[in-house]
């Protein structure tokens, strides 16, 4: 079975040539990953209160929680990489560079369809290479994606957002074994809860090495509580789907049950939410662990992001 990497035992890991090891992680990258962290929590938080005051259609319950996995998963991506996202999972989204004004338009088609955005917001979704949208279509989508990156020898990947029922993985199933036989550029995440872990929900080993392969793909556990573990792993992930040495498949295991609903009296306004046991609070604790003082950046993040949540949702008032 393989290891669940910790960034509490980072230390431990052997020395080796930091171009080639995912175990070292600048403070630079750490701090990129935590300021994504908290843009997320607070776009969480305020979705929440506008759903909540009837100007959304929607909201962001479905990435509640998730934001160590978005941000490591997808800070490294670059502009000509494929993201396909499940609906309502717009944090990886949001991390790769979909605007604000675009995602929150999304999240209320009808607002923006009288004020004629709406096309624009499917455009921005285009541009930054973002697929959603029918479960059945999407998966056939990616692969057709990775074919097309294989055969343009470019570096360009797909990272692929797994759905968490059976049903819904079933098409999936077709794609691994695919990307598996044709070394496709695709990293697979698959988050499912700690209780889901072993369950019917998540992809089953049909190899007959159960230790290391998932359809045929090498299978990676891992804390998605944990950033840097995310970080680390994916980014051992990517570059191997980069090189042309094949797809990779992300468990990515969540054990914090956290709320990140807007509290009343902060009007959505106030940032993060001290948690116990929440992707975010451990990150904090981590950098402090790391000697990188993360509540002045912290101040600098909020204050600048509840601006861009301002001009980004002012059309829900026109």
């Amino acid at each position: 079975m393989a290891k669940t990497p910790n960034a509490k035992t980072e230390h431990k890991a052997k020395p080796v040539a930091a171009e080639k090891s995912f175990s070292l992680v600048s403070n630079e990258k750490l701090l990129a990953i935590y300021t994504a962290m908290v843009k997320c929590r607070m776009l969480e938080q305020r979705a929440t209160l506008l759903f909540q005051q009837g100007k959304l259609d929607s909201d962001l319950h479905a990435s509640a929680g998730r934001e160590a996995a978005s941000a490591g998963i997808a800070i490294d991506l670059q502009p000509n990489d494929t993201l396909g996202i499940l609906p309502g999972e717009w944090l990886p989204a949001f991390v790769k560079g979909v605007t604000l004004d675009n995602l929150f338009r999304t999240l209320a088609p009808t607002a923006a369809e009288r004020s004629g955005q709406q096309a624009l917001a499917a455009g921005d979704l285009g541009l930054k290479n973002i697929l959603t949208g029918d479960e059945a279509q999407v998966p056939e989508t990616v692969r057709e994606r990775a074919v097309e990156a294989q055969a343009a020898q470019e570096g360009a990947i797909v990272v692929a957002i797994l759905p968490s029922t059976a049903k819904s993985l079933k098409p999936w199933q077709t794609v691994m074994t695919a990307a598996a036989a044709q070394k496709l550029p695709i990293v697979f995440a698959h988050y499912v809860g700690i209780e889901s872990e072993g369950s019917n929900s998540a992809p089953k080993d049909k190899s007959k090495n159960p230790e290391a392969l998932v359809n045929g793909l090498p299978a990676i556990v891992v804390d998605a509580d944990d950033a840097v573990a995310v970080y680390r792993v994916a980014y051992e992930a990517i570059i191997r789907a980069r090189q042309g040495r094949g797809a990779t498949l992300l468990r990515c295991v969540g054990r914090s049950a956290v709320s990140t609903a807007a509290k009343p009296e902060s009007g959505g306004k106030s940032g993060i939410h001290a948690i116990s046991n929440d992707p975010v609070s451990s990150m904090e604790i981590y950098l402090e662990s790391k000697g990188i003082e993360p509540k002045g950046h912290n101040r600098e993040v909020v204050t600048s992001f509840n601006r861009d949540l301002e001009l980004a949702t002012r059309f829900l008032d026109q």
